[in-house]
Protein backbone atom coordinates (compact mmCIF):
# COMPACT_ATOMS: atom_id res chain seq x y z
CA UNK A 1 0.00 0.00 0.00
CA UNK A 2 2.67 2.15 0.89
CA UNK A 3 4.36 1.77 -2.65
CA UNK A 4 0.86 2.36 -4.49
CA UNK A 5 0.74 5.98 -2.30
CA UNK A 6 4.58 6.81 -3.35
CA UNK A 7 3.46 6.47 -7.23
CA UNK A 8 0.10 8.37 -6.51
CA UNK A 9 2.49 10.77 -4.80
CA UNK A 10 5.15 11.10 -7.62
CA UNK A 11 2.32 11.34 -9.91
CA UNK A 12 0.84 14.16 -8.30
CA UNK A 13 4.19 16.22 -8.56
CA UNK A 14 4.15 15.95 -12.22
CA UNK A 15 0.44 16.61 -13.05
CA UNK A 16 -0.93 18.58 -9.78
CA UNK A 17 -4.65 19.93 -9.93
CA UNK A 18 -3.00 23.14 -8.78
CA UNK A 19 -1.14 23.32 -11.83
CA UNK A 20 -4.57 22.77 -13.89
CA UNK A 21 -6.15 25.40 -12.44
CA UNK A 22 -3.66 27.71 -12.73
CA UNK A 23 -3.35 27.02 -16.55
CA UNK A 24 -6.94 26.90 -16.89
CA UNK A 25 -7.74 30.17 -14.91
CA UNK A 26 -4.32 32.08 -17.14
CA UNK A 27 -5.42 31.24 -20.28
CA UNK A 28 -8.75 31.87 -20.01
CA UNK A 29 -7.81 35.27 -18.54
CA UNK A 30 -5.64 36.13 -21.53
CA UNK A 31 -7.81 35.33 -23.45
CA UNK A 32 -10.85 37.60 -22.30
CA UNK A 33 -8.02 40.06 -21.95
CA UNK A 34 -7.26 39.52 -25.71
CA UNK A 35 -10.84 39.67 -26.78
CA UNK A 36 -11.16 42.98 -24.75
CA UNK A 37 -8.52 44.37 -26.64
CA UNK A 38 -9.47 43.37 -30.11
CA UNK A 39 -12.67 44.84 -29.24
CA UNK A 40 -11.07 48.24 -28.10
CA UNK A 41 -9.09 48.46 -31.28
CA UNK A 42 -12.00 47.51 -34.11
CA UNK A 43 -13.83 50.42 -31.67
CA UNK A 44 -11.15 52.48 -32.38
CA UNK A 45 -10.69 52.08 -35.93
CA UNK A 46 -14.43 52.36 -36.56
CA UNK A 47 -14.35 55.49 -34.71
CA UNK A 48 -11.15 56.76 -37.10
CA UNK A 49 -13.28 56.09 -40.41
CA UNK A 50 -16.41 57.79 -38.51
CA UNK A 51 -14.45 60.81 -38.11
CA UNK A 52 -12.72 61.17 -41.06
CA UNK A 53 -15.88 60.49 -42.91
CA UNK A 54 -17.58 63.85 -40.81
CA UNK A 55 -14.65 65.61 -41.70
CA UNK A 56 -15.29 64.96 -45.10
CA UNK A 57 -18.91 66.07 -44.76
CA UNK A 58 -18.20 68.75 -43.23
CA UNK A 59 -15.64 70.37 -45.49
CA UNK A 60 -17.73 69.61 -48.39
CA UNK A 61 -20.73 71.62 -47.28
CA UNK A 62 -18.19 74.43 -46.17
CA UNK A 63 -16.95 74.36 -49.42
CA UNK A 64 -20.54 74.49 -51.41
CA UNK A 65 -21.58 76.91 -49.11
CA UNK A 66 -18.83 79.09 -49.10
CA UNK A 67 -17.23 79.31 -52.66
CA UNK A 68 -18.68 79.28 -56.34
CA UNK A 69 -18.60 75.86 -58.32
CA UNK A 70 -17.64 78.00 -62.05
CA UNK A 71 -14.19 79.26 -60.04
CA UNK A 72 -11.42 77.35 -59.27
CA UNK A 73 -11.04 76.84 -55.59
CA UNK A 74 -7.35 76.59 -53.32
CA UNK A 75 -7.61 76.37 -49.77
CA UNK A 76 -4.26 75.80 -47.56
CA UNK A 77 -4.05 75.56 -44.46
CA UNK A 78 -1.87 73.54 -41.65
CA UNK A 79 -3.13 70.23 -41.63
CA UNK A 80 -6.08 70.45 -45.00
CA UNK A 81 -5.12 70.69 -48.69
CA UNK A 82 -8.69 71.50 -50.71
CA UNK A 83 -8.78 71.98 -54.31
CA UNK A 84 -11.88 72.40 -56.74
CA UNK A 85 -11.94 72.64 -60.20
CA UNK A 86 -14.50 73.26 -62.47
CA UNK A 87 -15.70 71.07 -65.61
CA UNK A 88 -14.15 73.26 -68.34
CA UNK A 89 -10.57 73.86 -66.31
CA UNK A 90 -7.14 71.85 -66.91
CA UNK A 91 -6.31 69.50 -64.58
CA UNK A 92 -2.50 69.57 -64.45
CA UNK A 93 -1.59 72.67 -64.43
CA UNK A 94 -3.78 73.65 -61.32
CA UNK A 95 -3.48 70.85 -59.03
CA UNK A 96 -1.24 70.40 -56.45
CA UNK A 97 1.23 67.71 -56.15
CA UNK A 98 -0.19 65.85 -54.11
CA UNK A 99 -3.28 64.79 -56.19
CA UNK A 100 -0.75 64.59 -59.81
CA UNK A 101 -1.38 60.85 -60.80
CA UNK A 102 -4.72 59.90 -58.61
CA UNK A 103 -7.65 58.20 -60.45
CA UNK A 104 -10.86 60.22 -60.27
CA UNK A 105 -12.95 59.41 -57.88
CA UNK A 106 -10.50 58.37 -55.15
CA UNK A 107 -10.12 57.92 -51.65
CA UNK A 108 -7.85 56.72 -49.41
CA UNK A 109 -4.74 57.05 -47.36
CA UNK A 110 -1.17 58.69 -49.03
CA UNK A 111 2.23 58.78 -47.95
CA UNK A 112 3.69 62.40 -49.08
CA UNK A 113 6.99 64.11 -48.02
CA UNK A 114 7.01 61.89 -44.70
CA UNK A 115 3.18 62.40 -43.95
CA UNK A 116 0.45 60.61 -43.81
CA UNK A 117 -2.35 62.47 -45.57
CA UNK A 118 -6.58 61.46 -46.06
CA UNK A 119 -6.79 61.78 -49.77
CA UNK A 120 -10.38 62.07 -51.17
CA UNK A 121 -11.07 62.80 -54.42
CA UNK A 122 -14.77 63.64 -55.59
CA UNK A 123 -16.87 64.59 -58.85
CA UNK A 124 -19.89 66.36 -59.13
CA UNK A 125 -21.59 67.84 -62.49
CA UNK A 126 -19.85 70.97 -61.87
CA UNK A 127 -16.43 69.75 -61.60
CA UNK A 128 -14.10 67.83 -59.06
CA UNK A 129 -13.08 68.56 -55.22
CA UNK A 130 -9.89 67.40 -54.10
CA UNK A 131 -9.15 66.76 -50.46
CA UNK A 132 -6.56 65.93 -48.41
CA UNK A 133 -6.03 65.96 -44.71
CA UNK A 134 -3.09 65.86 -42.94
CA UNK A 135 -3.16 62.98 -40.58
CA UNK A 136 0.18 62.88 -38.46
CA UNK A 137 -1.19 64.15 -35.34
CA UNK A 138 -4.43 61.66 -35.12
CA UNK A 139 -1.60 58.58 -36.25
CA UNK A 140 0.49 59.67 -33.19
CA UNK A 141 -2.34 59.88 -31.01
CA UNK A 142 -3.61 56.59 -32.35
CA UNK A 143 0.04 55.21 -32.06
CA UNK A 144 0.17 56.56 -28.46
CA UNK A 145 -3.31 54.95 -27.91
CA UNK A 146 -1.88 51.57 -29.39
CA UNK A 147 1.08 51.91 -26.79
CA UNK A 148 -0.41 52.49 -23.85
CA UNK A 149 -3.49 49.70 -24.87
CA UNK A 150 -0.33 47.58 -24.94
CA UNK A 151 1.15 48.43 -21.67
CA UNK A 152 -2.33 47.81 -20.05
CA UNK A 153 -2.34 44.56 -21.51
CA UNK A 154 0.75 43.45 -20.10
CA UNK A 155 -0.34 45.09 -16.80
CA UNK A 156 -3.20 43.13 -17.23
CA UNK A 157 -2.14 40.05 -17.87
CA UNK A 158 1.13 40.00 -14.61
CA UNK A 159 -2.15 40.85 -12.42
CA UNK A 160 -3.78 37.63 -14.30
CA UNK A 161 -0.87 35.44 -14.09
CA UNK A 162 -1.11 36.23 -9.88
CA UNK A 163 -4.75 35.76 -9.88
CA UNK A 164 -3.91 32.35 -11.28
CA UNK A 165 -1.42 31.27 -8.64
CA UNK A 166 -3.83 32.39 -6.06
CA UNK A 167 -7.22 30.83 -7.15
CA UNK A 168 -4.96 27.37 -7.66
CA UNK A 169 -3.66 27.52 -4.77
CA UNK A 170 -6.93 28.56 -3.06
CA UNK A 171 -8.52 25.61 -4.63
CA UNK A 172 -5.75 23.00 -4.61
CA UNK A 173 -5.01 23.75 -0.72
CA UNK A 174 -7.51 21.00 0.38
CA UNK A 175 -6.57 18.45 -1.89
CA UNK A 176 -3.36 19.52 -0.74
CA UNK A 177 -3.62 18.71 2.85
CA UNK A 178 -5.51 15.61 1.84
CA UNK A 179 -2.59 13.99 0.33
CA UNK A 180 0.06 14.88 3.34
CA UNK A 181 -2.31 13.84 5.44
CA UNK A 182 -2.35 10.11 3.68
CA UNK A 183 1.61 10.12 2.47
CA UNK A 184 2.32 10.69 6.34
CA UNK A 185 0.26 7.96 7.78
CA UNK A 186 2.58 5.97 4.51
CA UNK A 187 5.36 7.37 6.19
CA UNK A 188 4.94 6.58 9.79
CA UNK A 189 3.92 3.02 8.66
CA UNK A 190 1.03 3.65 11.24
CA UNK A 191 -2.72 2.77 10.60
CA UNK A 192 -4.11 6.42 12.33
CA UNK A 193 -7.04 7.79 11.19
CA UNK A 194 -7.14 10.37 8.60
CA UNK A 195 -9.07 14.19 10.10
CA UNK A 196 -12.81 14.31 9.10
CA UNK A 197 -12.59 18.05 10.21
CA UNK A 198 -12.25 19.63 7.08
CA UNK A 199 -13.68 22.90 5.70
CA UNK A 200 -15.23 20.96 2.51
CA UNK A 201 -17.79 17.86 2.81
CA UNK A 202 -16.33 16.53 -0.27
CA UNK A 203 -13.08 16.26 1.62
CA UNK A 204 -14.62 14.74 4.70
CA UNK A 205 -16.58 12.13 3.04
CA UNK A 206 -12.72 10.85 1.51
CA UNK A 207 -11.35 10.83 4.43
CA UNK A 208 -14.18 8.83 5.70
CA UNK A 209 -14.03 6.32 3.05
CA UNK A 210 -10.17 6.28 3.24
CA UNK A 211 -10.47 5.67 7.09
CA UNK A 212 -12.94 2.38 6.09
CA UNK A 213 -10.65 1.24 3.73
CA UNK A 214 -7.79 1.56 6.00
CA UNK A 215 -9.83 -0.61 8.87
CA UNK A 216 -10.34 -3.17 6.53
CA UNK A 217 -6.95 -3.22 5.38
CA UNK A 218 -5.41 -3.07 9.03
CA UNK A 219 -7.84 -6.17 10.13
CA UNK A 220 -6.66 -8.36 7.00
CA UNK A 221 -3.53 -7.86 7.93
CA UNK A 222 -4.27 -8.94 11.62
CA UNK A 223 -5.92 -12.26 10.35
CA UNK A 224 -3.38 -13.03 7.98
CA UNK A 225 -0.29 -11.98 10.85
CA UNK A 226 -2.57 -14.65 13.08
CA UNK A 227 -2.97 -17.30 10.87
CA UNK A 228 0.89 -17.42 9.74
CA UNK A 229 1.63 -17.11 13.50
CA UNK A 230 -1.04 -19.98 14.65
CA UNK A 231 -0.01 -22.23 11.70
CA UNK A 232 3.64 -21.54 12.13
CA UNK A 233 3.35 -22.60 15.81
CA UNK A 234 0.81 -25.65 15.03
CA UNK A 235 3.17 -27.10 12.14
CA UNK A 236 6.43 -26.76 15.33
CA UNK A 237 5.25 -29.75 17.07
CA UNK A 238 4.73 -32.19 14.15
CA UNK A 239 8.20 -31.38 12.29
CA UNK A 240 10.06 -31.91 15.49
CA UNK A 241 8.60 -35.38 15.65
CA UNK A 242 9.10 -35.81 12.20
CA UNK A 243 12.74 -34.84 12.53
CA UNK A 244 12.99 -36.88 15.64
CA UNK A 245 11.33 -39.85 14.45
CA UNK A 246 13.55 -39.76 11.14
CA UNK A 247 16.72 -39.36 13.65
CA UNK A 248 15.66 -42.47 15.65
CA UNK A 249 15.27 -44.40 12.45
CA UNK A 250 18.38 -43.62 11.07
CA UNK A 251 20.62 -44.27 13.58
CA UNK A 252 19.71 -48.34 14.03
CA UNK A 253 20.89 -48.33 10.42
CA UNK A 254 18.48 -50.52 9.53
CA UNK A 255 17.43 -49.76 6.22
CA UNK A 256 18.39 -50.51 2.69
CA UNK A 257 19.98 -48.17 0.60
CA UNK A 258 17.26 -47.22 -1.45
CA UNK A 259 15.04 -46.25 1.96
CA UNK A 260 17.90 -44.79 3.02
CA UNK A 261 18.35 -42.37 0.22
CA UNK A 262 14.19 -41.95 0.98
CA UNK A 263 14.62 -41.01 4.64
CA UNK A 264 17.53 -38.32 3.52
CA UNK A 265 14.79 -36.60 1.63
CA UNK A 266 12.19 -36.72 4.19
CA UNK A 267 14.72 -35.24 6.48
CA UNK A 268 15.79 -32.34 3.78
CA UNK A 269 12.58 -31.66 3.21
CA UNK A 270 11.44 -31.55 7.16
CA UNK A 271 14.16 -29.21 7.77
CA UNK A 272 13.78 -26.96 5.13
CA UNK A 273 10.12 -26.66 6.47
CA UNK A 274 11.36 -25.93 9.75
CA UNK A 275 13.56 -23.31 8.31
CA UNK A 276 10.27 -21.74 6.72
CA UNK A 277 8.65 -21.94 9.44
CA UNK A 278 11.30 -20.31 11.86
CA UNK A 279 11.33 -17.60 9.04
CA UNK A 280 7.32 -17.00 8.87
CA UNK A 281 7.68 -16.61 12.93
CA UNK A 282 10.63 -14.47 12.45
CA UNK A 283 7.99 -12.25 9.95
CA UNK A 284 5.55 -12.15 12.00
CA UNK A 285 7.49 -10.64 14.32
CA UNK A 286 9.44 -8.44 12.99
CA UNK A 287 5.98 -7.05 11.01
CA UNK A 288 4.55 -5.77 14.64
CA UNK A 289 7.84 -4.53 15.09
CA UNK A 290 10.31 -2.15 13.66
CA UNK A 291 13.32 -3.51 11.67
CA UNK A 292 16.51 -2.21 12.43
CA UNK A 293 18.43 -1.53 9.40
CA UNK A 294 22.47 -1.33 9.05
CA UNK A 295 24.91 -1.59 6.20
CA UNK A 296 26.05 -4.80 5.53
CA UNK A 297 28.74 -6.21 2.47
CA UNK A 298 26.07 -8.50 0.24
CA UNK A 299 29.32 -10.47 -1.01
CA UNK A 300 29.87 -11.67 2.97
CA UNK A 301 26.20 -12.54 4.07
CA UNK A 302 25.99 -14.95 0.54
CA UNK A 303 29.15 -16.40 1.98
CA UNK A 304 27.88 -17.07 4.87
CA UNK A 305 24.58 -18.81 3.28
CA UNK A 306 26.69 -20.66 1.19
CA UNK A 307 29.31 -21.79 3.91
CA UNK A 308 25.81 -23.26 5.95
CA UNK A 309 24.63 -24.87 2.45
CA UNK A 310 27.69 -26.82 2.07
CA UNK A 311 28.35 -27.60 5.61
CA UNK A 312 24.79 -29.59 5.72
CA UNK A 313 26.24 -31.10 1.60
CA UNK A 314 28.87 -30.92 0.60
CA UNK A 315 27.76 -32.49 -2.56
CA UNK A 316 26.43 -29.15 -3.49
CA UNK A 317 30.14 -27.58 -3.74
CA UNK A 318 29.60 -28.46 -7.52
CA UNK A 319 26.52 -27.55 -8.20
CA UNK A 320 26.55 -23.90 -6.15
CA UNK A 321 28.97 -21.09 -8.04
CA UNK A 322 29.19 -17.41 -6.74
CA UNK A 323 29.55 -15.19 -9.26
CA UNK A 324 30.96 -11.70 -7.43
CA UNK A 325 31.02 -8.19 -8.80
CA UNK A 326 34.52 -6.36 -8.99
CA UNK A 327 33.74 -4.24 -5.80
CA UNK A 328 31.81 -4.46 -2.51
CA UNK A 329 28.31 -4.20 -2.68
CA UNK A 330 27.07 -2.55 0.68
CA UNK A 331 23.22 -2.01 1.13
CA UNK A 332 21.01 -1.08 3.83
CA UNK A 333 19.44 -4.09 5.29
CA UNK A 334 18.63 -5.96 7.65
CA UNK A 335 21.00 -8.81 8.35
CA UNK A 336 19.12 -11.54 9.65
CA UNK A 337 16.51 -10.83 7.55
CA UNK A 338 18.28 -10.73 4.36
CA UNK A 339 20.01 -13.74 5.29
CA UNK A 340 16.76 -15.53 5.58
CA UNK A 341 15.90 -14.34 1.57
CA UNK A 342 18.87 -15.70 0.41
CA UNK A 343 18.43 -18.77 2.45
CA UNK A 344 15.32 -19.43 0.92
CA UNK A 345 16.23 -18.20 -2.75
CA UNK A 346 19.01 -20.61 -2.80
CA UNK A 347 17.24 -23.75 -1.61
CA UNK A 348 14.29 -23.37 -3.41
CA UNK A 349 16.48 -22.82 -7.08
CA UNK A 350 18.57 -26.38 -5.37
CA UNK A 351 15.55 -28.16 -4.85
CA UNK A 352 13.86 -27.36 -7.74
CA UNK A 353 16.71 -28.30 -10.39
CA UNK A 354 19.24 -31.35 -10.86
CA UNK A 355 22.05 -29.09 -12.28
CA UNK A 356 24.26 -26.13 -11.87
CA UNK A 357 22.98 -22.93 -9.82
CA UNK A 358 24.27 -19.80 -10.28
CA UNK A 359 24.20 -16.52 -7.98
CA UNK A 360 24.88 -13.22 -9.73
CA UNK A 361 25.82 -10.14 -7.61
CA UNK A 362 25.62 -6.55 -9.07
CA UNK A 363 25.50 -3.18 -7.48
CA UNK A 364 21.48 -3.29 -8.42
CA UNK A 365 20.42 -6.35 -8.32
CA UNK A 366 20.89 -10.15 -6.76
CA UNK A 367 19.70 -13.23 -9.38
CA UNK A 368 19.61 -16.70 -8.83
CA UNK A 369 19.98 -18.89 -11.88
CA UNK A 370 19.39 -22.75 -12.78
CA UNK A 371 20.31 -24.83 -15.63
CA UNK A 372 16.62 -25.57 -16.20
CA UNK A 373 17.88 -29.77 -15.57
CA UNK A 374 14.84 -31.53 -14.07
CA UNK A 375 14.80 -34.55 -11.54
CA UNK A 376 12.68 -37.64 -12.41
CA UNK A 377 11.87 -39.24 -9.05
CA UNK A 378 10.78 -42.60 -8.70
CA UNK A 379 6.97 -44.16 -8.68
CA UNK A 380 7.63 -44.89 -4.98
CA UNK A 381 9.22 -40.55 -4.43
CA UNK A 382 6.85 -39.22 -6.49
CA UNK A 383 4.40 -38.40 -3.55
CA UNK A 384 8.02 -36.46 -1.66
CA UNK A 385 8.62 -34.81 -4.84
CA UNK A 386 5.83 -32.97 -5.33
CA UNK A 387 5.52 -31.92 -1.47
CA UNK A 388 8.58 -30.98 -1.51
CA UNK A 389 7.87 -29.00 -4.63
CA UNK A 390 5.09 -26.92 -2.37
CA UNK A 391 7.61 -26.83 0.65
CA UNK A 392 9.97 -24.86 -1.66
CA UNK A 393 6.94 -22.65 -3.03
CA UNK A 394 6.21 -21.44 0.17
CA UNK A 395 10.32 -20.96 0.36
CA UNK A 396 9.33 -18.02 -2.95
CA UNK A 397 6.51 -16.71 -0.76
CA UNK A 398 8.99 -15.95 2.51
CA UNK A 399 11.06 -14.60 -0.32
CA UNK A 400 8.24 -12.09 -1.31
CA UNK A 401 7.44 -11.48 2.37
CA UNK A 402 10.89 -10.65 3.02
CA UNK A 403 10.98 -8.55 -0.09
CA UNK A 404 7.73 -6.62 0.58
CA UNK A 405 9.38 -5.18 4.03
CA UNK A 406 12.74 -4.49 2.84
CA UNK A 407 10.92 -2.16 0.17
CA UNK A 408 12.56 -4.18 -3.02
CA UNK A 409 11.60 -6.28 -6.04
CA UNK A 410 11.29 -9.51 -6.31
CA UNK A 411 10.56 -11.01 -9.88
CA UNK A 412 10.70 -14.65 -10.73
CA UNK A 413 11.23 -15.30 -14.94
CA UNK A 414 11.56 -18.21 -17.12
CA UNK A 415 13.40 -18.01 -20.34
CA UNK A 416 12.90 -19.48 -23.46
CA UNK A 417 15.23 -22.47 -22.54
CA UNK A 418 13.20 -23.06 -19.42
CA UNK A 419 15.95 -21.44 -17.43
CA UNK A 420 14.19 -20.15 -14.16
CA UNK A 421 15.94 -16.61 -13.05
CA UNK A 422 14.76 -15.56 -9.47
CA UNK A 423 15.63 -11.90 -9.38
CA UNK A 424 15.69 -9.11 -6.23
CA UNK A 425 15.87 -5.51 -7.49
CA UNK A 426 17.57 -3.51 -4.30
CA UNK A 427 18.95 -0.88 -6.74
CA UNK A 428 16.24 2.04 -4.94
CA UNK A 429 17.22 1.44 -1.53
CA UNK A 430 20.71 2.58 -2.09
CA UNK A 431 21.56 6.05 -0.57
CA UNK A 432 24.49 7.57 -0.43
CA UNK A 433 27.81 6.06 0.90
CA UNK A 434 25.98 2.60 -0.39
CA UNK A 435 26.64 0.38 -3.40
CA UNK A 436 30.27 0.34 -4.87
CA UNK A 437 33.42 0.58 -3.27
Amino acid sequence: MASALSETASLYKSRSISSRIKRAFFWTYSLSVLLVLLAAWVALEDLEATTMEMDKQAEFEHFLNRHETEKIVNVQSATLTLTYLPANSSAEENLPIIFRGLPVPFEGEVDFLDREYLVIINQIPQGTYYFAKDLSLFTQREHLMMSALLALAVVVLLLGYGLSLFVSRMFSRPIQLLSRDILRISGSGETTPLPVNYKDAELNQISTSFNQYLAEIEQLIKRERSLIAMASHELRTPIAVILGATEVIERRQQLAANDQKTLQRIIASAQTMSANVQALLALVRRGRAETSTETCPMQAIIADVMAEIFELDPGLQQRLEFLPPPAEVLIPTNRTTTRMLLQNLINNALNHNAGKVTIELTTGYLAVRDEAKSTAPTPQEEGLARDSHDNTGLGLYIVTLICEQLHWKFSLTTSPNQQTIARVDFSQSLGPGTGRQ
